[in-house]
């Protein structure tokens, strides 16, 4: 078995073992890679690469990229000779799935090996104008075959019939496309706007928050003030009351010392009294014993 059927026949079979997922692949249009295997021709090989190239186009569309689609179509490719596309699609195939760079390696070195150190990758659609300039060598069946359908008018007819559907679901497409820019751009326009609506009642919010803290502000102020005029105003009366305690103390203290003085007073004439009394007493019995020392000198006097 050559190299480009012991590669490609693995492929298919994993192609079509995941077709109950893999929607918008060759497991859609499985003819161009069936009739290859059965008959591999350079024709062949082209229409199956031109599949490949549209089943992962659609993945892209669909945001669904699945293992082994690149380096399928970089096989294909090198396959007809277009190397340097070759590699840029293996290279792709280890940048979404760099778990498989041991395996994409060795395809790099089996069918493009002087580009091999090339890591440049391209990730955005293939464009598939551009496979029309790969040249193929049509066998004489095919070239046969071809001019047979050329001059067949039934044929033409298919083909200018399948020429203006493709023509229609292009217009129809880009009429999609723009129908979908339009709702993309009125959803854009209505999320602005809403966005505005948002920031509008934010402001008003915020403005609403503002007057609140505000308010809070000016009766938490008029409370401070109530009680400061109320702490002010007990302490006016507690230096009141203390200034009144204070006069009490002070009469009271003066009443007392008063009434000591008075008994002090009193005192003081009972002693002056007691003091009189025992002068006059002491001047009686001086008067007494002065009388008798008289008495007695006179006795003397007259003795002798």
């Amino acid at each position: 078995m050559s190299i480009r059927k012991s590669i490609l026949l693995p492929l298919a079979a994993t192609l079509l073992l995941t077709a109950c997922y893999n929607e918008g692949t060759l497991v859609n249009n499985p003819a161009p890679l069936m009739h290859y295997q059965h008959k591999p021709t350079q024709v062949r090989l082209l229409a199956l690469c031109k599949t490949y190239a549209e089943a992962i186009n659609n993945n892209l569309d669909a945001r669904v990229i699945h293992p082994g689609q690149y380096a399928d179509y970089g096989i294909v490719l090198a396959q007809l000779g277009c190397l340097k596309q070759a590699n840029v699609m293996f290279n792709n195939e280890k940048t979404f799935f760099p778990n498989s760079s041991k395996y994409v390696d060795f395809l790099k070195q089996t069918y493009t090996p002087k580009l091999a150190a090339d890591n440049h990758f391209d990730t955005c659609k293939i464009d598939l104008k551009s496979l029309d300039t790969i040249k193929v060598e049509y066998t004489p069946e095919e070239l046969a075959q071809q001019q047979q359908l050329e001059a067949d008018p039934e044929y033409q007819k298919m083909l200018k019939q399948q020429q203006l559907e493709e023509k229609e679901a292009k217009v129809l497409a880009a009429k999609k496309a723009k129908a979908e820019r339009a709702k993309a751009k009125e959803a854009e326009r209505k999320a602005l706007a809403k966005e505005k609506e948002k920031a509008k009642r934010e402001k008003a919010e915020a403005k609403k928050a503002e007057q609140r803290a505000k308010e809070e502000a000016k009766k938490a102020a008029e409370r401070e003030r109530a009680e400061a005029k109320k702490a002010e105003q007990r302490a006016k009366e507690e230096a009141k009351k203390a200034e009144l305690e204070a006069k009490r103390a002070a009469e009271k203290a003066a009443a007392e010392a008063k009434k000591a003085e008075e008994k002090a007073q009193k005192e003081a004439e009972k002693a002056a009294v007691k003091a009189q009394r025992e002068a006059e007493k002491a001047a009686k019995q001086a008067e007494k014993e002065a009388k008798r020392a008289a008495k007695n000198q006179s006795a003397e006097t007259q003795e002798e």
